[in-house]
């Protein structure tokens, strides 16, 4: 299970590149999102610029997809590598069309096998689901995860699990073996730092890897 890592929505004394770079080296990370969810398009705009450069410069050289939340005004302005886009936003046939064949496409799908499947027609690179426990940064109910397993063999696309996942909890999703682990609070607000946190998801999934052995 490798990692897909989400920036704080807000301004974060523990997110920077400096940060970032050293966790890319702890745990393996597929995918880096800039997440920001101020009501201000200039703001968010603000926030991507901030740190956009020197991001951009860490995922190419750790090979790390670059993707932004939602914006298809920032995607457009930056120069990232895909686009997430929850059920509430534009259709992703609509940033297919305008980011062409090459651009990453994830959708937010809840707990519904029938929209990733529909997401996939759209022309979606991958797919998410959640939140899997009860998150700050997911106002909606949690999925149960128990039916999501049930419905795996639906789920036609990579698929990332999200929502509530921390140290603790890690390893209760080895049942559904998701492509990607999202992570955001339990990274940039744990009270060791997010070093510290990255260090203690590779200590638990190196447990994880000795059982299976």
């Amino acid at each position: 299970m490798n990692f897909y890592v989400i920036s704080p929505p807000n301004e974060n004394n523990n997110f920077n590149p400096t940060n970032l770079d050293s966790i890319s080296d702890i745990i393996k990370i597929d995918f880096f999102q800039f997440r920001p969810k101020s009501q201000s398009i200039e703001k968010r705009k603000n926030f991507v610029k901030k740190y956009f450069q020197e991001i951009k410069q860490i995922c190419e050289k750790k090979k790390i997809k670059l993707i932004i939340n939602n914006d298809f005004e920032i995607a457009k302005k930056f120069d990232f590598d895909g686009i997430h886009l929850g059920q509430k936003d534009k259709k992703c046939s609509d940033a297919r069309k305008v980011f062409g064949k090459k651009f990453c496409i994830g959708v937010s799908c809840g707990d519904s096998t029938k929209l990733s499947n529909i997401a996939k027609k759209e022309g979606a690179s991958y797919v998410a689901f959640g939140p899997i426990f009860k998150s700050p940064s997911k106002k909606k109910k949690k999925i149960i995860l128990e039916e999501l397993i049930k419905k795996k063999n639906e789920i036609s696309l990579p698929f990332t699990l999200i929502g509530g996942i921390n140290h603790k909890n890690l390893l209760d999703l080895e049942k559904i073996r998701p492509n990607h682990i999202a992570i955001i609070s339990s990274l940039w607000d744990f009270d060791k730092g997010p070093i510290e946190s990255a260090k203690l998801f590779k200590k638990k999934l190196n447990l994880q890897k000795g059982k299976i052995i």
